[in-house]
């Protein structure tokens, strides 16, 4: 079964809601480029809890892109680190057992 990653954040202060969605939006050639990528969406809430949701075929693979994660090697997450509060962030993968 597939596995879920959901990365819990908040935005620092100073970046906007738009600029975040615009840097997530830049890395998703990142994300896309990397073996078992299924999918990927975000979610914030009124309080400014964000969540990024990613879909991969094992946790293996989730386990690699997060070790392949740098924006010296690839620019297009440079705009994430901009914005990103990296102290609020937590990653954690869920196995999928059920689906309809």
């Amino acid at each position: 079964m597939s596995v879920i990653e959901i990365v819990r954040y908040r935005i620092k202060p100073e970046a906007t809601k738009e600029q975040a969605v615009a840097a997530w939006e830049k890395s998703q050639s990142f994300a896309k480029a990397q073996p078992g990528f299924l999918a990927r969406r975000i979610a914030v809430t009124v309080e400014g809890d964000w969540i990024d949701e990613v879909e991969w075929e094992s946790l293996e693979d989730a386990t690699a892109a997060a070790k392949a994660f740098n924006p010296e090697t690839y620019p297009e997450l440079m705009d994430l680190m901009v914005v990103l509060d990296e102290t609020s962030m937590t990653m954690t993968h869920y196995t999928i057992k059920g689906s309809t």
